[in-house]
């Protein structure tokens, strides 16, 4: 975006306090919210606050006047239909199966009930790409998670066989996508917000190996179950609703991997002090 000046904001005050932080915008991209790991150790509060947050929200866009949100989701929201062979559109009932999915199946909902204002939902994959400090508390996710492990201990391990399905997103595409879904010319509904490309968690965990090879000379061991077979067929996440409005991801996920081994190899010794 092209300002940076913040204003703090407590969205679980009142909504009037919240609207008052909207003073002037022409819009509210609404990604506040518990995520999957506060979600799994405390799925109540999770649900409750990241429910009340949205709703915050909508309120006080109302009251500020601002007619456009965009709210980022998450395709976990299709839960069960996540499922081998599947192709996953925006018109399929959502399925959620983890208190994260159901927290923000539940904002999506509430927000679109919102018939007086423009809401746009973008159902999010797995975002890969460097944090913004890494002092943010996201390394459990998986491209992170493996590019830390790699620089820091030159291996990886995988708790599985890494044969499960994902689609991978390089977050530069995401925060573009998002920013672009603010325009009025994209029209409001739910749209799918990922690459279009299925890759397994493994051969993810492959290509960290190549890219921190290519950075260091030396190969990250891959320590791994044995697959006993290949994986199931992948599902896929249809983007075309997207794309039709003219938003489509264009940055390959070696891209994105080399990102996070860059600002994992830069930033090593805040890394280090942090496990």
């Amino acid at each position: 975006l092209p300002q940076r000046t913040q204003v703090v904001c407590d969205l679980l005050a009142p909504p009037a306090e919240v609207a008052e932080s909207l003073t002037g915008a022409a819009a509210v991209v609404h990604l506040a919210g518990h995520n999957e790991v506060v979600a799994a150790s405390d799925p109540e509060r999770a649900l409750r606050e990241t429910v009340v947050m949205a709703e915050s929200v909508r309120d006080a866009a109302r009251a500020a006047g601002v007619r456009r949100v965009v709210y980022v989701s998450t395709v976990h929201v299709y839960g069960e239909l996540l499922s081998p062979g599947r192709r996953l559109v925006e018109w399929l009932p959502a399925k959620p199966v983890s208190p994260y999915a159901e927290a923000r199946w539940r904002c999506e909902e509430l927000l679109r009930e919102a018939d007086d204002l423009e809401v746009v939902v973008l159902r999010l994959s797995n975002a890969v790409g460097a944090p913004a400090d890494p002092t943010v508390d996201r390394w459990t996710l998986v491209a992170s998670d493996l590019c830390r492990q790699a620089v820091l201990h030159g291996r990886m391990v995988l708790r599985s066989t890494g044969q499960q399905w994902r689609d991978f997103i390089a977050l530069e595409d995401a925060c573009r996508l998002v920013t672009g879904a603010v325009d009025p010319a994209v029209a409001p509904g739910t749209y799918n917000l990922a690459s279009g490309r299925s890759a397994t968690v493994r051969s993810l965990a492959e290509l960290v190996q190549e890219r921190v090879e290519a950075r260091t000379g030396v190969r990250p061991v891959l320590e791994a179950p044995t697959p006993t077979g290949p994986p199931d067929p992948s599902y896929t996440i249809d983007v075309q609703a997207l794309a039709t409005a003219g938003l489509r991801a264009q940055i390959s996920l070696q891209d994105a991997v080399d990102e996070i081994v860059e600002h994992c190899a830069k930033h090593e010794h805040i890394l280090r002090s942090l496990t």
